[in-house]
């Protein structure tokens, strides 16, 4: 198999016809990486990382961008908004900044100051909505969007179907990166549910393909501070029950996935229910120590976001020394360090001695 560059790779699955139109930093092509310290931990036959934070702004949002600003560009729109907890606004200032094209940011009350500075950075306009729903901030984007004549860019497919074909491809890598021989179950963080109903699309075009002829599990995960997909999946709601239903007070150290309805609930919902997959949640307890563990036995740094997933593999229904699970991390961590520095022991002042060194370690051990 021809190894990918970037998800363009994929062009022919992807709705942007016009290869002039189409903006590209080198997103997509992630590593898919053995986790073999977190296999034994959780006694699993075997654990993948799907490591989103090599993308060019840190997270899986690049591929979703990188499509719908393409399509953008190709109908002539010159200046996109977006709503945003972080990531999608560091990548739609990033991608906007590549085409030329002017970038408007609604950022709401979970958004990380990091991800704030580096949005700005790219030269976008950025607007901190105080507010801590998410469908709030959407209704004002949408209508500045009519009446600024802006194109509405958030990566939510009810809103935009275009952006998040991109998260399709990353179904197609894993075929390619595994040789055809897809993991049992794949996790993913749930906020709106686009990443994990992308995903589920791209392996649906692979059976339609006749490249698999089963599916892999599907969970997603959610901070049980704000978890519409969890009561969703319990209750037996609808997409239309769960958008008329959102989730009160959303409060979680995961703000990239604090949203209080299921903005792609259109596919997420029937991507558990046809895969006879799982919906999780976990504590911010839980969601900050399966951080750490990434970090400390695989040298990976996620966000809180992309954390949840950690958290969540001992929830895993049926899945046990057999079980082979694929990880999507879907965020750096660099970009929200003040949640790292406050779980880290800070560097120890010495004085340039031997025997002082000596004896610190001595005293740490």
């Amino acid at each position: 198999m021809e190894r990918p560059v970037s998800l363009w790779h994929y062009a022919p699955l992807l709705p942007v016809e016009n290869e002039a139109a189409r903006i590209t930093i080198g997103e997509g092509a992630t590593p898919l990486l053995d986790a073999p310290a977190l296999a034994a931990h959780h006694r699993f036959g075997r654990v993948l990382l799907k490591n989103e934070t090599a993308n060019p702004t840190g997270s899986f949002k690049d591929r979703q961008i990188s499509v719908g600003l393409s399509h953008a560009r190709a109908i002539g729109c010159d200046t996109v908004a977006v709503v945003s907890s972080g990531n999608v606004a560091c990548a739609t200032a990033a991608y906007a900044a590549r085409a030329g094209m002017q970038a408007v940011l609604f950022m709401h009350g979970h958004a990380a100051p990091g991800k704030l500075a580096q949005a700005a950075a790219y030269g976008a306009r950025a607007f901190h909505v105080d507010v801590p729903s998410a469908q709030q901030v959407f209704d004002l984007c949408i209508e500045a969007c009519d009446a600024f004549g802006w194109y509405h860019l958030s990566t939510a497919g009810m809103y935009e179907p275009y952006n998040v074909e991109g998260a399709k491809t990353i179904a197609y890598e894993l075929y390619q990166q595994t040789g055809g021989k897809l993991p049992d179950w794949i996790a993913a963080p749930v906020g709106g549910g686009g990443l994990l109903g992308g995903i589920w699309r791209g392996l649906l075009d692979l059976q339609r393909l006749g490249l698999i002829d089963r599916l892999p599990r599907l969970a997603g995960v959610q901070a049980a501070g704000c978890a519409p997909l969890k009561r969703a999946i319990e209750q037996g709601e609808s997409f239309l029950e769960s958008i008329e239903n959102p989730w009160p007070d959303p409060h979680t150290v995961a703000g990239g996935i604090a949203d209080d309805i299921l903005f792609d609930g259109h596919t997420v919902l029937p991507a558990l229910r046809s895969t006879n997959g799982a919906a999780l949640a976990v504590d911010d307890d839980a969601i900050l120590a399966g951080e750490l563990r990434l970090a400390t036995k695989e040298g990976v740094l996620c966000e809180p976001t992309a954390a949840v997933v950690m958290a969540a593999l001992d929830k895993l229904p049926d899945a046990g020394p057999e079980t082979t699970v694929c990880c999507i991390v879907t965020g750096t961590g660099i970009k929200d360090l003040d949640i790292i520095r406050s779980l880290v022991a800070q560097p120890q002042r010495i004085e340039p001695s031997l025997p002082i060194l000596k004896a610190a370690l001595e005293q740490a051990s």
